[in-house]
Parts: structure tokens; C-alpha cells; sequence
């Protein structure tokens, strides 16, 4: 949980005080688009070195198995990470890359057993980076119309895979707690109804 929180914080930093800064004008509504969304040389070169750490860390065979630390440790090694001014991004970078990553284990490592929370392939890691650039929210048909599709192609062919009938649906979810309200809450409602 330091860990998310860590990285909630390093990410809240990164973009919320370095890169953007503001004038009144804009955070009040008014004046032009803000520079978050502009790509020019500095988010040119930052991209080139995240992809080539990205490229990286695809061809470890294996990935590392890292670990947690303390969060006395880690607060030691970050130092501050939110500050007035905000780190940057190639300090917010160097952090994530030389301390808060090695401090979680790999989950696509082959000696990584206890469960699978990610799709621990290369493809899917790859395609994660393309989905992520794409900026897709599929909670509702209006917004992600395409990802919703899919999805349901996909949760389709499962049913039929299962023998399920036509009628079957379902939806993906982000893990096995998700899932098994999910199911606990479709049970309930079967179960008033009947």
C-alpha cells in the first residue's frame, strides 16, 4: 500500500506541479490550453528515454524479482516528494526507475507464483503501452464504444467456449476482489428474484 500511495504522489507531483504550472488565467477557466497537452522537444526527449526503459526492461530474461522495503526505507530513499515546485520529470523518473520499481516484486518473473494480477507477456505489456497512449475509458458505450466491443466479442467467445447459452454476459474486471463481488451481488439479486 506505500507503494501506491508512494507513486500516487510521485505521479500527482510530476504532473500536477513540474510540468504544469498553471497561470490564474487558465485554472480559473480562462486563457489558452494548457501545456499538459502540448508535445514539444522536453516531452519528445522524456518519451524517447521512458520507451528505451520500457524496451529495456522487455528484453531482461528474466525480469528482475525485486521486492518490498520498509517504508522507513523508502521514505529514506525518496527524501521529499512533493514539493512546492515539484521534482520534474526526470527526478520523478529516476525515483520510480532506481527506487520505488525495484521495491515491487515482478509479477511476470517465472518464479512469481502467488497470483497473476497482470497478463505477465511481452505482447501484453506492449499493448498496455498502446492503450495507455490512446486514453480510453470504457465505463460507459458513449466514450469507449470500441473497447466495449471488444470486450463483449471477447466475453462472447469465453461463453461459448463454456458451453454457456446465448443470453450469457459478463463484463471484465480488475481482479479476483472485483470479481467475486461481482458474482456475490448477481447472486443476491438471482436470489430475491426467485
Amino acid at each position: 500500500m506505500c507503494v501506491i500511495v508512494h507513486l500516487f504522489a510521485l505521479v500527482y507531483n510530476l504532473f500536477c506541479t513540474q510540468i504544469v504550472r498553471f497561470p490564474r488565467s487558465i485554472r480559473s477557466g480562462r486563457g489558452h490550453p494548457s501545456p499538459l497537452h502540448r508535445h514539444d522537444d522536453t516531452t519528445e526527449a522524456f518519451t524517447q528515454e521512458v520507451v528505451g526503459y520500457v524496451m529495456d526492461r522487455l528484453r531482461m530474461s528474466p525480469p528482475p524479482l525485486d521486492g518490498p522495503r520498509s517504508p522507513a526505507d523508502l521514505a529514506a530513499a525518496t527524501g521529499t516528494m512533493i514539493t512546492a515546485d515539484g521534482l520534474g520529470h526526470e527526478r520523478a523518473f529516476e525515483l520510480f526507475r532506481d527506487v520505488l520499481a525495484p521495491a515491487c516484486i515482478s509479477s511476470d518473473h517465472p518464479r512469481y507464483l502467488s497470483f497473476v494480477p497482470t497478463a505477465p507477456s511481452e505482447a501484453a505489456t506492449i499493448f498496455d503501452l498502446v492503450v495507455s497512449a490512446s486514453s480510453i475509458y470504457g465505463d460507459w458505450w458513449v466514450e469507449g464504444a470500441g473497447a466495449i466491443f471488444a470486450e463483449n466479442v471477447t466475453l462472447r467467445w469465453l461463453a461459448d467456449l463454456a458451453g454457456l447459452p446465448a443470453s450469457a454476459g459478463g463484463v471484465f474486471v480488475s481482479g479476483g476482489t472485483a470479481g467475486n463481488l461481482a458474482a456475490l451481488t448477481t447472486a443476491r439479486e438471482t436470489w430475491r428474484r426467485t
